[in-house]
């Protein structure tokens, strides 16, 4: 397993532009709790915007949607024009 998890880190950090690489990889490893494949799924996110896992990993609880904060936040979306699915 640590092979696998040290490959999958790797992935961030291979291009010139993804910054801050040991920091997003700690935080990749904080939020997905040794979890392969959440570690996949914040690798693919850091490298679109590496400051997304790290404002979730170093602040937990602003990160959080409550159920009534999703549902005002889809509302407002939907309200300018966004086409989301229905819950």
């Amino acid at each position: 397993m640590k092979d696998s998890v040290e490959n999958l880190l790797a992935a961030y950090g291979a291009e010139p532009h993804e910054r801050e690489v040991e920091r997003v990889r700690l935080a990749i490893l904080k939020l997905s709790a040794g979890n392969e494949q959440k570690i996949r799924e914040y690798v693919a996110i850091a490298k679109k915007d590496y400051r997304d896992v790290l404002f979730w990993a170093d602040h937990p609880e602003e990160a959080k949607l409550t159920p009534a904060g999703r549902k005002r936040a889809l509302a407002a979306l939907r309200k300018l024009g966004a086409d989301l699915p229905e819950e």
